[in-house]
């Protein structure tokens, strides 16, 4: 194992006992041989990896989970020792990692994690978790075709705090697609169909609008601008602000329909942005992926796939990296 895997391997056992959108209080102790540098590294590495899966690092929230994580020595190899308490639970977890691979290089291409984090009888046509202020109770807003709803993490579950409703659209305006853009600030949020938009201060629903408007005002429409014109794989793409040796990564449904089954696949550009290469395994869906857009977070997407056995919409966080 290496220390990316390792690394990654150890946020997933801290995901498993504290899910998204817990607060980690973490600190790093080193009994190896590594130098402060390369420790600094690993542990800017294990902060990146908690924040793609949702989880926040404490500052003066309360925290939720305390993680201990130590990097010692064998003859084998190193070990990243983790002590992980929540609670009156605690529990430790060893991941051995190889000396050989210190400096590693990548050869597994792009790697895809999914993380369903809502599901719903209705109509998902976006939805964003914004980043919680400190002591306050994390939220998620969710776009349906009639209402924009604003929820709070409470005892564990998501609960309603408030929702705006949208005015119905006009017959031929009429389209199950769907857009949140916190990118300004959640203060300056939008959300939209098309020819519908509701703007207005996200922290405080009761001010946020919503009105009918010209498409031609709504560039998501078009899709992600991020992603260059010559890629197209069949279906939609979300451009993830990451890149894998020098070449930038963007996420892809496949091209079926919507009474398919579906996937995420990533592909690596090349440096003159006229070509792509799959790379990596996809990541499997129950149904088909209707809408995929990047989270602001470098090599996260969010997206919602209708679950063709259940009937219900969900909501999926999409994590890519660079294997090694």
């Amino acid at each position: 194992m290496d220390w990316d895997n390792g690394l990654r391997a150890l946020a997933d056992k801290v995901t498993a006992v504290a899910p998204p959108p817990a607060t980690i209080d973490l600190t790093m102790n080193n009994l190896s041989s590594l130098s402060a540098d390369e420790v600094a590294g690993i542990d800017e590495r294990l902060k990146s990896e908690l924040t793609r899966r949702l989880l926040r690092l404490a500052g003066t929230a309360p925290v939720d989970v305390y993680l201990d994580v130590t990097l010692s020595e064998g003859t084998e190899g190193y070990l990243i020792v983790a002590q992980i308490r929540r609670g009156t639970n605690e529990e430790t977890a060893i991941f051995p990692v190889s000396k050989g691979a210190k400096n590693g290089k990548r050869s597994g291409g792009v790697a895809l994690e999914q993380q369903l984090v809502w599901e719903q009888p209705g109509v998902i046509l976006d939805f964003a978790l914004p980043p919680a202020a400190a002591g306050e109770a994390p939220t998620m807003i969710v776009l349906e075709p009639g209402r924009l709803t604003f929820y709070a993490r409470k005892q564990a579950a998501w609960q309603i705090d408030q929702a705006v409703i949208i005015p119905p659209a006009r017959p031929w305006l009429r389209a199950a697609r769907g857009h949140i853009d916190l990118s300004q600030s959640l203060a300056a949020g939008r959300a939209g169909l098309p020819g519908i938009e509701c703007k207005g201060d996200f922290q405080h629903p009761e001010a946020v609008q919503c009105g009918f408007v010209s498409q031609d005002t709504q560039p998501w429409i078009q899709g992600d601008a991020r992603v260059p014109k010559a890629f197209d794989a069949g279906g939609d793409a979300a451009g993830v602000s990451l890149q894998c040796d020098g070449r930038p990564v963007v996420l892809a449904t496949g091209k079926e329909d919507w009474t398919h089954s579906d996937f995420i696949q990533g592909y690596e550009m090349e440096a003159n942005g006229q070509g792509a290469t799959a790379s990596g395994n996809p990541t499997e869906f129950g149904g088909p992926v209707t809408s995929l857009w990047w989270t602001g977070i470098e090599g996260v997407a969010r997206a919602v796939v209708h679950n063709l056995k259940t009937g219900n919409y969900e909501a999926y966080i999409v994590t890519a990296t660079c294997s090694q």
